[in-house]
């Protein structure tokens, strides 16, 4: 319940959110890479059958977008989400210990 609370009051994992935000023109154009690999791909894949070849050129469009999907990630300047939340558990964790409450409890 104080889970989402919590999270939405740490600065750290805010700032991290927002670096997946789609924001400049290099965001765009890391996503919109998959597509026109896709669109291409149906044309050059050397498959007779027309469902195996759009069935390929999915498969293409995803592992294009998976690859996209990493580069966004490496040029985060932030730590993974993950290791955030852990941290802000960890910290509302001690101050739970050291007082009985909540960091910030609304009552």
């Amino acid at each position: 319940m104080h889970k989402h609370r919590l999270l939405m009051e740490d600065k750290e994992y805010q700032d991290a959110v927002n670096t997946y935000q789609m924001k400049s023109g290099a965001d765009w154009l890391l996503f919109g890479i998959p597509v026109v690999a896709g669109i291409v791909s149906v044309e050059y894949i050397p498959i007779s059958h027309e469902i195996l070849r759009w069935g390929a050129s999915i498969l293409i469009t995803v592992a294009v977008f998976v690859a996209c999907v990493y580069v966004k990630s490496l040029s985060n300047p932030h730590r993974a989400i993950s290791d955030i939340e852990e941290d802000v558990k960890r910290r509302a964790y001690q101050s739970y210990l050291e007082t009985g409450k909540l960091p910030n409890a609304q009552k």
